[in-house]
């Protein structure tokens, strides 16, 4: 059993983790792999659209149609990533290997958007930014209780415990990983620059 620490006698009971780390590759290792990407979109095209509410508002995309893990190129990203997934896997107190099981890009271009979602059959799920412009949404990533049950009432002000989502920047050659099972989405927005993800999912 571990212990709690509080603050004027509350406890941060359930903490939740989610690791971001910046400058996963170097610009131009990240230069390579978009032009990759885009190749790859010549060849899917707007890829998986049957999946997801988005439908062909979806961002072009690979998934389930390719797994880009095992592309060679990709390889030093994969195994970086991995090495962010272990970090993140220790702080829940596991010392275990967790691979990736599949990976996809995504290509957002204006009001494409992906809606609220999770990632069953997965421990850790990984997203990262290849592409963005100043106008590029965050990744919006829902606290796990939202909307169980009736929430306090009148709320005044933001504190860490009644924040409904958390929005982890765009920020180019960053990666962010998260448990599964948190929802995440992406709203649409008017773009005049791509913006461009690889996700991943690990177990």
């Amino acid at each position: 059993m571990i212990s709690v620490k509080t603050v004027n006698n509350i406890a941060d009971a359930f903490p939740i983790g989610i690791l971001g780390q910046p400058d996963v590759l170097t610009p131009e290792e990240n230069d390579l792999l978009i032009a990759k990407v885009y190749k790859l979109r010549n060849t899917f095209g707007a890829g998986n659209t049957t999946d997801w509410l988005s439908g062909k508002l979806s961002p072009d995309n690979c998934y389930r149609q390719t797994n880009i893990s095992e592309y060679l190129e990709f390889r030093p990203l994969v195994e970086r990533i991995t090495q962010c997934v272990h970090e993140l896997a220790r702080s829940y107190g596991s010392d275990d290997n967790y691979k990736c099981t599949e990976g996809w890009y995504n290509i957002y271009k204006s009001n494409r958007y992906q809606e609220y979602h999770v990632h069953p059959n997965s421990i850790f799920s990984a997203v990262y930014f290849m592409k963005s412009g100043q106008d590029s949404q965050g990744l919006h990533i829902k606290r796990p209780d939202y909307g169980g049950m009736i929430p306090p009432k009148n709320k005044k002000r933001d504190t860490p415990y009644n924040q409904e989502v958390i929005i982890a920047p765009p920020q180019e050659r960053t990666v962010v990983i998260f448990r599964s099972y948190l929802e995440h989405c992406v709203p649409p927005s008017s773009l005049k620059t791509d913006r461009v993800t690889v996700a991943m999912n690990f177990a």
